[in-house]
């Protein structure tokens, strides 16, 4: 049997570079991000890529036996970078990158394509452009696993996975361990996004029996392969012949569909070019995630390729869930809770598609139009046995079978004489006579559609049970729904009965997250009082044990106590609350105790870490460091990237290079590490930590934790230390990037804060940490306090919550301007003074003066960019718009596209009908066409059901005026034909464009077809107005990066009053065409249409 190679090697790839990260905080409280919150915070934000690669060395890590070969990439993410089938000429069945080409699609910002990523606790991974730890382990029957791990940047859990290869087999292990190490419960999902290189023939396979997928959040579902519905907007069921969605080919739009109901453990793609392809197999009981994404076959998608690649072409994503079947759908991570699951891939070739598949085998059944039985076998290991195919039980075939890992079976020397598929079935099983795996075709006559379409849930006030109230707060807090908040929910429950144990529990865990202690402990008290109204011994010890979490950070050790003895009754949180208990027993000193009561807590949970270590500590205390160590060492064997453990194994003599190796010396471990120590009591070996991370260097890695230094480490020691030099020395560090998060973290800053003389800098930290947490009046404070410094993000936090907090909107103005005096080269500042220059309708030539006087610096990002083109345009002045937006290549955000496109589109309209006007309806057509011409360089093109009905309106006006009726005809007619539009990333009956719909019928003499086009769409904007503006509850990408809160009716309000403007102008009712206009100018003057409109009617044109 052959080896397994598992080796830490450096790879140089070509890269694009990513810009600086922020040093402003971002809040981006109802940032809509893969259908749940885009909130960043506490992570730096990156909203730039560059353009021109250049040559950069990763640490890499390979694992490859006679099979298989794969490449991870431990400092992005701990990625699969390649996956390749050695026995298919290399075939590479995960998509292979030959450049790192970030675009704006991550959480954060950057994110790659290719390979395999893996997302949690949320989509897409918060540290995905982010180093992992990695450590290689090697088994003594030859297996080897690269594990990759981090603290996530988010709520610090440890999320570890490892990449398992066997010799002889070409099966991939993936081995996750998810481990939360915080004392509160928290929320996770978990995907494998799985890259697929496709083309004309490439086939996304899925189990038999699935005969219908949904999408994000079960918004929509549709018939499945075939779709005989619409979806995403595309009418399939009038696409006969190209509405299989297993094929990229037929998917002309962004899509995701996922499984929802199947038997079956597998899925995978084919690629028929190469014949070959992969499975991936998994416990479909804890693992039901089944789900494909593409940005589909369409010049949409396309531009995105280009964005994420120079030459590897288009992909897919087969993506697995584990303890998820759906996005968003996260499910609970207790306290110290540790989830271990496998997932696996192998790759298969010549046999098609997959029928059947699990770990050690996959086959294929296909009955071909000349009634001829295809059988196709794969294995992934060595087999000899038997497979016999039967029809009604009676034998039809037995073949005895030798095979290896990269070999084909097949066989198709077999008519069919049934009636229907399902009437053969397929064994294979091995010399001993134990089945491998089996087939039956699916009757579909028994397939059915158990899930529905998920619906909007009423908004508190309209909900009378309290049950509901509950389970859909609950709901909006567990899927971390972006628009809608779950204590309306709680506090309705609560007006129906004040002392409703489960509302209360809920409202109290909300305000311990906060650090509203005395708040949440009412709260507690009351639910505690409502469990126990009838008898002492609830059937849950929840609130029991997040009242001793609160009494600890009242001050009150002996109540908490109490409280998490109470909360051990109940086995959920026994663990949990007796490594409370041990942690209280440190800080008195009563080791002996505390070593009782974590062997309690082993004993329900034996996975956690946290206790082991404890234990580990306590016992070397005592003297007994050989047992001490032989509990790391055990500990170690089963989580080899245990950071606390490999600190504690130093303390006892180990040198400390392998510690600070794998941690990187990273600033964010070492604080989780050093609250673990202080929780317990034991500062000394909590400074002796913080003074080994700032005497040893960090870590050089090619893709840095823009946090893994942080002021919060001085700020710990002049904590522990109390010496006044400390705390100096704290205080004078600098204020980039200092964004705390932590419980922690805000305690140690509010007792620098209050020290004699105060502190602006933890004043600063604070006022991020309080506005993060929702807390916006604590944050006001506390950066007035920190503005007294002179500090340039204080001034523009404050400007932001004066907006946002206050509507003190002047205020606001002048703490940005003050902010931008301090520091005039920060373009984010130029940026988010200039939005709020849009928030305030200020006239657009002052706009327009205070970008040009800064031309250099807006030059740099893409997003001012725009906004300068944008003001171009609105004072028609294109041709300096167009030369803008064609100087220089533009990258979008994922779900914000079209941003430049539009300035393009609308620079050459406006072109073309100024050379209209003045008579060259040449040029005025070169214009017209341009616009349809979109260059590559603007990153975006055309979504296929964006509407073009100006342009082609405009062209048929440019053949009209050349005399070409024809042609203008033509144009007139696809323009007139055009069914609603596209934005907002959503399907709309009407917008802006129905009125030229209208001029197109106009032309075409259809007058009475116009009119009631123009009525319809006035009807359609007073129904606008008449209701009530939202968020789409089940939106899946609104990027909406603005930081500054808005009038979301006010908003609404003006785009139906200008679609209103544009109906009665259509109907020539300009009074009342003025009037609905004005209302939409008083909002805003940055909307292109009405700026058209408003000239128009100023100087009125032949239409």
């Amino acid at each position: 049997m052959s080896s397994v190679t598992a080796a830490l090697e450096s790879l140089t790839i070509p890269t694009y570079p990513v810009g600086e990260p922020e040093k402003n905080p971002v809040f981006f409280d109802k940032r809509v991000y893969q259908g749940s919150s885009g909130k960043v915070y506490p992570v730096p934000f990156i909203d730039k890529v560059y353009d021109e690669p250049i040559d950069k060395t990763y640490q890499s890590a390979r694992l490859e036996n006679d099979f298989i070969r794969l490449v991870m990439l431990p400092e992005i993410g701990g990625r699969i970078f390649l996956g390749q089938d050695k026995t298919n000429q290399d075939y590479d069945f995960f998509y292979r990158q030959d450049v790192i080409k970030p675009a704006l699609v991550g959480l954060a910002g950057p994110w790659i394509s290719g390979g395999v990523e893996f997302n949690w606790p949320q989509h897409h991974r918060p540290s995905t452009f982010m180093p992992t730890d990695v450590h290689i382990e090697n088994e003594a029957d030859g297996a080897a696993t690269i594990w990759m791990s981090e603290h996530d940047p988010l709520n610090r859990l440890k999320g570890m996975h490892g990449i398992r290869i066997r010799p002889g087999s070409s099966l991939i292990e993936l081995r996750a361990r998810l481990y939360n190490r915080t004392p509160l419960t928290q929320t996770f999902l978990w995907w494998a996004n799985v890259a697929a290189l496709v083309h004309d023939q490439y086939q996304s396979f899925f189990p038999p029996d699935v005969n219908y997928v949904a999408d994000h959040a079960v918004r929509a579902l549709s018939s499945f392969p075939v779709a005989n519905n619409p979806y995403y907007g595309v009418d399939y069921q009038n696409r006969p012949g190209a509405n299989d969605l297993s094929w990229y080919r037929n998917i002309p739009v962004p899509t995701s569909y996922m499984v929802c109901q199947t038997l079956a453990d597998f899925f995978g793609g084919y690629d028929f070019k190469a014949d070959g392809g992969f499975v991936h197999v998994a416990n479909r009981h804890i693992a039901p995630g089944k789900k494909q994404w593409t940005w589909g076959d369409h010049e949409f998608g396309h531009a995105w390729d280009r964005e994420l690649t120079d030459t590897n072409g288009p992909y897919v994503e087969l993506m697995a869930g584990v303890y998820t079947d759906n996005q968003p759908d996260f499910t609970y991570l207790l306290p110290y809770e540790t989830k271990t699951f496998s997932q696996f891939w192998w790759p298969i070739q010549g046999i098609g598609p997959a029928h059947a598949a699990n770990q050690k085998a996959a086959v294929s059944l296909n009955i071909g139009d000349d009634r001829k039985i295809a059988l196709g076998l794969n294995v992934s290991e060595s087999f000899e046995g038997e497979l016999v195919l039967t029809r009604l039980d009676a034998e039809v075939a037995r073949f005895d079978i030798t095979l290896q890992p990269g070999e084909v079976w097949k066989n198709d020397q077999h008519q069919f004489e049934g009636e229907q598929a399902h009437e053969l079935y397929l064994t294979l099983r091995d010399r001993e006579g134990q089945l491998v795996i089996d087939y039956r075709p699916v009757d579909e006559s028994t397939l059915t559609r158990d899930r529905a379409q998920a619906t909007e849930p009423p908004q508190a006030d309209e909900i009378s049970s309290a049950d509901e109230l509950f389970f859909t707060g609950e709901h909006l807090e567990l899927y971390r729904h972006p628009t809608r908040k779950p204590e309306p929910y709680y506090e309705r429950c609560l007006a129906i009965d004040p002392d409703d144990a489960r509302a209360n529990l809920a409202l109290g865990k909300r305000l311990l997250r906060k650090g509203l202690f005395t708040e949440a402990h009412g709260h507690l008290e009351k639910a505690i009082g409502r469990l126990t109204f009838r008898h002492p011994n609830p059937v849950t010890g929840e609130a029991h044990y997040y009242q001793g979490i609160v009494l600890r950070q009242l001050g009150d050790p002996t109540g908490a106590y109490s409280h998490f003895y109470k909360a051990t009754w109940n086995s959920e949180w026994r663990s949990s609350a007796f490594y409370q208990l041990a942690t209280l027993d440190c800080l008195k000193g009563d080791f002996n105790t505390a070593l009782t009561h974590l062997d309690e807590s082993l004993a329900t949970n034996r996975d956690n870490n946290k206790s082991k270590n404890l234990i580990a500590l306590l016992t070397f205390k005592k003297g007994k460091t050989e047992e001490a160590r032989k509990v790391l060492t055990d500990l170690r064997e089963i989580d080899p990237l245990d950071h606390w453990s490999a600190h504690l194994l130093h303390l006892m003599g180990a040198q400390p290079e392998e510690f600070l190796t794998t941690t990187r010396n990273d600033a964010q471990t070492i604080l989780d590490l050093a609250f673990d120590y202080c929780e317990a009591g034991f500062t000394e070996e909590a400074l002796g930590l913080i003074e080994l991370h700032h005497e040893k260097a960090k870590q050089e890695c090619a893709v840095p934790n823009p946090l893994a230094t942080s002021q919060m480490t001085q700020y710990l020691k002049a904590w522990l230390t109390r010496d006044p030099a400390d705390l100096v020395a704290a205080q004078g560090q600098a204020s980039k990037h200092f964004f705390p998060s932590r419980a922690e973290e805000r305690a140690i800053l509010e007792w620098a804060q209050n020290q004699p003389g105060g502190d602006p800098l933890a004043s600063y930290g604070l006022g991020n940490t309080y506005y993060d947490l929702g807390r916006h009046t604590d944050a006001l404070a506390a950066w007035k306090l920190a503005a007294q410094a002179d500090n340039p993000q204080a001034h523009r936090n404050l400007g932001l919550a004066l907006w946002n907090v206050r509507q003190e909107r002047e205020e606001a103005r002048e703490s940005y301007l003050h902010a931008i005096a301090l520091d005039p080269q920060d373009a984010r500042l130029v940026l988010e003074f200039d939005q709020l220059c849009q928030r305030l309708n200020e006239p657009l030539e002052e706009r327009l003066a205070f970008l040009e006087e800064r031309r250099e610096l807006v030059l740099t990002r893409d997003d001012v960019t725009v906004a300068l083109a944008s003001l171009y345009n609105l004072l028609n002045r294109p041709q300096e718009a167009l030369d803008l937006v064609m100087t220089r290549p533009f990258h979008p955000w994922e779900g914000g596209e079209g941003q430049v496109l539009r300035q393009y589109t609308t620079a050459r309209l406006l072109l073309g009908q100024e050379a209209l006007e003045k008579g060259q309806a040449k040029e005025a057509l070169r214009q017209f066409q341009l616009a349809t011409e979109t260059p590559d360089s603007l990153g975006e093109k055309y979504h296929l059901l964006q509407a073009k009905a100006d342009i082609n309106y405009w062209l048929g006006r440019a053949y009209q005026a050349l005399e070409e009726s024809a042609k203008a005809k033509k144009h007139f007619e696809l323009s007139a034909a055009e069914v609603g539009d596209f934005s907002e990333m959503a399907v709309t009956a009407h917008s802006p464009l129905s009125y030229f719909r209208g001029l197109s019928l106009q032309q075409l003499g259809r007058t009475e077809e116009a009119r009631q086009l123009f009525q319809a769409l006035a009807q359609f904007a007073q129904e606008g107005l008449a209701t009530e503006a939202k968020i789409d509850y089940f939106a899946t990408s609104l990027p909406n990066l603005l930081v500054f809160e808005e009038n979301l009716q006010e908003r609404r309000d003006a785009e139906n009053n200008l679609l209103l403007a544009l109906a009665h102008h259509g109907l020539q009712e300009e009074e009342l065409a003025a009037k609905a206009l004005e209302k939409t100018l008083a909002f805003t003057l940055c909307e292109q249409r009405a700026a058209d409109l408003q000239r128009e009617m100023l100087e009125p044109v032949t239409r």
